[in-house]
């Protein structure tokens, strides 16, 4: 028996359907999202489910608001105390320097050994390629370029790039060396990062911690503002092989840096008390519905898309919490993931209590709501590449997380939460309380991209 026109109309839309679905076209989609933004306005004015809600909307607005004088102090807090552990620990690595504070804010594309700064005050005046660039005691590169691309921003190679080189002594010693690059593993697989230690003065390298040394190196130009800071520890891996152990984690652990320059420098303090947050660059939204239905996922659709500036990857907040990020863009409305979401990352810093330096963790992954714990909390897992200290019986430390630097649409310093970060190597399992239900917000803010200076 044949079919009628109307059922292979249905037949025929059926298989298109099922075709786009397995094999997905972005025209096609951005298409169907236009074409669906009348609906999308209308759903959201004619949804009286929303008063249904409205007591935990006011009891998660209540917490928040109760807290929000706390939190942006707590926000200051952390970035006085960030800039001050970028600069150098040592008196000795202090003298003769002047150092410009730069804040990573991500990866150059296809070169993860090259690193964006925004320079304080977003001004270059004063600064040149082959500056050394250091966090605390420790140098991690150098500037290539400056003013990239006429936004008051500089390009730093770091010290894992295959063609960085600089020369190094080992502490205490007469054995000099070139470090620069990574180790190509020879035999069993080296999963830890480990710089290359190349052309040392003597067979008997000892096992010790490796500085800056570049007094031979007569062609460059800011050796005298390098020399002294540290690169990590000589670790021989065979007869003939060595290693340096990095004092920093170079995958995910740079957040605030400084270059140093030398105490000559011609440059006006810029005011240091820029905050994202005040900067204009957000949009408002309503949360519309739920946006996953299975009840592992914590997502939403909110009421602003791209032509609101709303795109992918961008921060959600409520005051200066972040509660989520955009996983896609629509036109008029976008699908956003809460932190209790599985899968959902963000770079993350520690401020650990009774301790006045911050603790870069690096990228912490979510996995989602803790099934066996009583409160709300959600479960992250953190590599801990480089572990965190502690004194004679300390099993876990008390800690407030806070974003890092290094995703353009997510400012460094907003509060995730509250935790016990464990001690020792990782990975670990870390457990973060939140205080207040994210499920329960009405209204929150979007992060849009910020508008860079041009020549």
């Amino acid at each position: 028996m044949g079919l009628t026109s109307r059922e292979s109309l249905f037949v025929a839309a059926l298989t298109v359907s099922v075709w786009f679905s397995l094999r997905p076209d972005p025209r096609v989609e951005s298409g169907l999202d236009l074409a669906l933004v009348p609906t999308r306005i209308l759903s959201e004015l004619c949804a009286p489910v929303r008063w249904l809600r409205m007591r935990e909307v006011r009891a998660a607005r209540e917490q928040l608001l109760q807290r929000e004088e706390l939190e942006y102090a707590e926000r200051r807090g952390l970035f006085e105390a960030e800039r001050a552990a970028a600069l150098p620990s040592d008196p000795a690595l202090r003298s003769g320097r002047r150092f410009v504070h730069a804040e990573v804010v991500g990866r150059r594309d296809k070169h993860f050994d090259e690193i964006e700064v925004r320079l304080d005050g977003d001004d270059c005046a004063g600064l040149a390629r082959g500056m050394p660039v250091t966090v605390g005691d420790v140098f991690v590169g150098r500037v290539v370029e400056l003013d990239v691309p006429s936004t008051g921003r500089a390009l730093v190679q770091l010290v894992t790039s295959g063609a960085f080189a600089v020369g190094a002594r080992v502490a205490g010693t007469d054995v000099r060396c070139v470090v620069g690059g990574l180790l190509e593993a020879r035999g069993a697989r080296r999963e830890a990062l480990l710089l290359a230690l190349q052309h040392p003065s003597s067979r008997d390298v000892p096992q010790a911690a490796l500085q800056v040394d570049e007094e031979l190196a007569l062609l460059t130009p800011f050796a005298a503002q390098a020399s002294g800071f540290a690169l990590g520890r000589a670790t021989q891996l065979d007869e003939s092989l060595w290693g340096v152990a990095p004092a920093v984690d170079y995958r995910a652990g740079l957040s605030q840096l400084v270059i140093a320059a030398p105490d000559s420098l011609a440059r006006a303090v810029p005011d240091s008390g820029a905050d994202d947050l005040l900067d204009g660059g957000w949009t408002r939204a309503r949360t519309i519905s739920a946006g996953e239905p299975s009840y592992r996922r914590e997502g939403r659709e909110i009421s602003a898309g791209r032509l609101a500036g709303v795109e992918a990857g961008a921060a959600l907040v409520v005051g200066a919490r972040l509660v989520g990020r955009v996983a896609h863009a629509g036109w008029s409305s976008s699908d956003v993931r809460h932190l209790a979401d599985p899968g959902f990352s963000v770079q993350a810093l520690a401020r650990i209590e009774g301790r006045a330096i911050p603790v870069v963790l690096g990228r912490i992954v979510s996995l989602g709501h803790a099934a066996s714990d009583v409160g709300d909390a959600i479960e992250f897992q953190w590599d801990a590449v480089v572990p965190l200290e502690a004194q004679a019986g300390e099993r876990e430390l008390a800690a407030t997380l806070f974003t890092g630097s290094g995703e353009a649409l997510v400012p460094r310093g907003l509060l995730l939460g509250t935790a016990r970060l464990p001690v020792g190597p990782g990975p670990h399992l870390v457990r973060l309380r939140q205080g207040f239900d994210a499920r329960a917000l009405e209204r929150v803010w979007a992060r849009t991209p910020r508008e860079e200076r041009k020549p």
